[in-house]
């Protein structure tokens, strides 16, 4: 009776390590923490192995039996020496004949091997050819889709500019009720333009400048404490980087505005004799959000409108 090997070591291994994935999958945090995730594929990864082993040991032991059998047997038919060399004294008159026929064969061969390796070289240029087209549409069509996003965006930043300049505008009319539904309507452009990852952001009131996200409105350099007094226009941020800083207006230590003077008003009220595209909008403070180099992309940065 040939020996069989007990699977129920593995499988119970393999349905622990299966029920550990589960509790770490089933306790873990939403979503799942890098480690946990490591841990839970290798428990499933040891676990399917654990499950396969015994069969792949079972499958081991066959094959070397069948060894063993076909080696007798090779055994046997060797001891019968008598036989065999009868059949080699037969053999040998048809050797010559045999031979000339191997002979006609391996030309045969070498010339089909000789066909297979033209055949082979002609496939590979056709590859490789192929192969550059391929890149070479992709490369187009990558550049298509990165002007394309490109333009997507300087529409976008300037409608965003120009409804910014709309609320400002509602705002400065002193109508509360056409300044409700002009609110009502940038926050609804704000909020569709979120989830595609495309953020108008502003400066709080009183806010320390920062050139890392703000920008004076006639490009100088305010002077070190600077504060912002006005929001300009707002900056952009596109999937969490920002292509184009907030544009202000700023105060320095002596309360004396940079980008031109600015008179008292109430809050969220903007100055009458500013232009039409500048106000103070929003009187909650935006999160800063810059590129890793803590500065706007040149490439992709946004004039105001």
């Amino acid at each position: 009776m040939t020996p069989r090997l007990n699977k129920m070591p593995f499988w119970f291994a393999d349905a622990t390590l299966l029920a550990a994935a589960a509790v770490l999958v089933a306790v873990g945090g939403r979503p799942l923490k890098a480690w946990e995730m490591i841990a839970v594929v290798a428990c499933v990864a040891i676990g399917g192995w654990l499950a396969v082993l015994p069969f792949l040991k079972e499958y081991e032991a066959d094959v070397k039996l069948a060894e063993t059998g076909s080696l007798d047997r090779t055994m046997e038919k060797l001891t019968q020496l008598d036989t065999v060399a009868d059949r080699i004294a037969g053999a040998t008159g048809q050797w010559q004949g045999v031979q000339d026929r191997a002979a006609q064969t391996a030309e045969m061969a070498k010339g089909v091997v000789e066909r297979l390796a033209r055949e082979a070289e002609s496939f590979a240029v056709a590859v490789s050819r192929t192969s550059d087209a391929e890149r070479q549409k992709l490369k187009l069509e990558v550049d298509k889709l990165r002007r394309a996003e490109g333009e997507w965006l300087q529409a976008i930043g300037r409608i965003m500019d120009h409804v910014f300049a709309l609320h400002v505008a509602a705002v400065r009319s002193g109508q509360p009720a056409l300044a409700e539904q002009i609110d009502r309507f940038h926050g609804a452009c704000r909020d569709a333009l979120r989830k595609v990852g495309f953020v108008p952001v502003v400066a709080a009131p009183d806010e320390v400048y920062d050139p890392r996200r703000h920008q004076v409105a006639d490009g100088s350099r305010p002077t070190e404490g600077a504060r912002v007094d006005e929001t300009v226009a707002p900056g952009f941020v596109f999937q969490g980087q920002m292509i184009r800083p907030i544009i202000v207006k700023v105060v320095d230590g002596d309360s004396s505005a940079v980008a031109g003077p600015a008179t008292p008003r109430a809050e969220g009220v903007v100055d009458p004799d500013s232009p039409p595209s500048t106000g103070r909008v929003y009187s909650q403070s935006i999160p800063s959000v810059a590129t890793d180099s803590g500065h706007p992309n040149p490439e992709t940065d946004l004039g105001s409108a």
